[in-house]
């Protein structure tokens, strides 16, 4: 232990001071394969949180440092491992309308233990959740003497001893004497942590002064409704008459009070008329202008209906590369873009479309959704990687011209709403386009899927639009019975995913 100190200051974290954190980790963790944070991961977790993100310096050294997220807890369940509670370290698990502080990471630099540093770390996380009215912190604590009694001892009967002093396992006794407790044990908790086994203790700290708020500002509705525009392809003359039709059925869809309003794919396609002198790759290019517009007045749509707006999709040049993107226009008034990853041999021989590189859920004040743009929908990596961030509602604006294409999408939406135990909604364009190439004919039946389980219908199929007709389609889905199903459902499709011979995750998450 270091003598004569002379400050000991507890501080916030910033981006700067991750090669301090990276020295700290590695004779620590020299064990595991990813034994420090990521510059790209620590920032993430700065921008999403920094009030979360604390260290200790002693004289301006770094002496200890916690790392923590705000999470959904009803999102998960008590047997949750590493990777699932932080998005494949990602932390688009944190939520800011969370109920559960949950801790990251914990470090104290062995030069200076004895001081009682990691204390003043737990009493800051403590405080924190009192703060924020938050129900508690939980964590997975490791169990990093348990690999030296494993051939004799059960996780559970490792515990008890340490519990009664049986066992001395120094992480483990600190944690407890700091009024935490142990729910369960958790198993395959941490990837490669032979030291522990991969096992963990689950430790929770109870918030006494949580008050249940009555209303939160931004409630999240359990009951959401959903308006799905089957778009019929027509002649227009120009954008204003397109937009015209749009707020038309938004304004239908609003009536019915709906919380979102999704469009199909290209439905904006008409407006191509007006180049078909040009070649096809040139025609949606000039299409692609228009998208600015139809970005900015689909907000203004979505302020004035007080409706959440799933634009579907329409052409955007970016640096000279064509994209396939749509936008969340959110009631508040703020905008996010999505955009399709998977482009179709056509789409990317005729157009000369690029696909996007990005996959991500949005936060909205109806719980979290994802978008995947037709083709996408078939390629399941893809949804699962947004379940596993918590999505509870997949839209899927399409076009198609054939039934057999509509029924890969059709299909394939419904295998996602079975295999991540979300809704799922589907809509896309009908009608014929005889003056704009590759636009000729569409085909579409929009429908919600469900799970397959007792407490949704029994087909999976909650509503489901006429065919080949210009329709509106309403259905409510209940999201708290998504929860019911993660833990209580015949058969428990995330939960029992065999982690520990498969995984999906990201290889990257470029913007364009």
């Amino acid at each position: 232990m270091k003598q004569n100190i002379d400050k000991i200051e507890l501080t916030f974290l910033q981006k700067e001071d991750h090669l301090a954190i990276c020295e700290l980790m590695k004779d620590e963790y020299k064990h595991l394969k990813d034994s420090t944070w990521e510059y790209e991961e620590l920032s993430a977790l700065l921008d999403k949180f920094p009030k979360g993100q604390v260290g200790i310096k002693i004289d301006g050294e770094l002496a200890g440092f916690a790392l923590s997220i705000i999470v959904d807890y009803s999102l998960f369940d008590d047997n949750h491992n590493y990777k699932e509670i932080t998005a494949d370290y990602t932390f688009d698990t944190h939520d800011p309308l969370g109920d559960m502080l949950y801790g990251v990471d914990i470090f104290i630099s062995k030069k200076y233990r004895g001081l009682r540093l990691g204390r003043r770390l737990y009493d800051y996380r403590k405080e924190l959740c009192e703060d924020l009215n938050l129900k508690g912190i939980i964590f997975g604590g490791r169990l990093p003497n348990y690999g030296k009694y494993a051939q004799k001892l059960t996780p559970k009967e490792y515990i008890q001893k340490v519990k009664y002093k049986k066992i001395n396992d120094p992480v483990l006794n600190f944690q407890l004497s700091n009024d935490f407790y142990v729910k369960r044990v958790l198993k395959n908790y941490l990837e490669g942590d032979v030291e522990s086994q991969e096992y963990a203790a689950l430790l929770a700290w109870n918030n006494i002064y949580y008050t249940k708020l009555k209303k939160k500002p931004l409630t999240q509705k359990s009951i959401v409704r959903l308006g799905l525009v089957q778009w019929q392809v027509r002649p227009y003359k120009n954008i204003e008459e397109v937009l015209e039709q749009a707020e038309y059925f938004i304004k239908a869809v609003s009536n019915y009070r709906s919380d979102f309003a999704l469009f199909p794919e290209f439905f904006n396609a008409p407006l191509m008329a007006k180049y078909n002198h040009l070649n096809e790759a040139d025609a949606i290019r000039e299409l692609a202008k228009y998208t600015h517009t139809f970005k900015e007045e689909f907000s203004k749509l979505a302020i004035s209906y007080n409706i959440n707006i799933i634009t579907g999709s329409m052409p955007e040049l970016v640096n000279g590369h064509l994209y396939n993107v749509g936008f969340l226009c959110k009631r508040d008034g703020t905008i996010e873009k999505y955009a399709k990853n998977h482009v179709t041999p056509d789409e990317k021989k005729i157009w000369g479309l690029n696909g996007s590189n990005e996959i991500r859920t949005f936060n909205t004040d109806c719980g979290k959704i994802g978008v995947l743009i037709c083709y996408d929908s078939e390629f399941p990596e893809l949804s699962r990687i947004l379940a596993n961030e918590g999505m509870q509602i997949l839209f899927v604006p399409f076009l198609t011209d054939t039934q057999n294409g509509y029924s890969r999408v059709r299909l394939c939406s419904q295998a996602r709403a079975i295999e991540n135990e979300c809704y799922v909604a589907i809509a896309g364009c009908v009608g014929n386009l005889p003056k704009v190439h590759n636009m000729d004919i569409q085909y579409a039946q929009s429908a919600v899927f469900t799970p397959c389980d007792f407490a949704f219908s029994i087909n999976g199929v909650k509503a489901e639009s006429t065919p080949n007709t210009e329709m509106i389609l309403v259905a409510d889905v209940d999201l708290d019975l998504l929860k019911e199903l993660h833990s209580f459902g015949s058969v428990n499709n995330l939960k029992d995913r065999r982690l520990d011979i498969y995984d999906i995750k990201r290889t990257n998450n470029l913007n364009e």
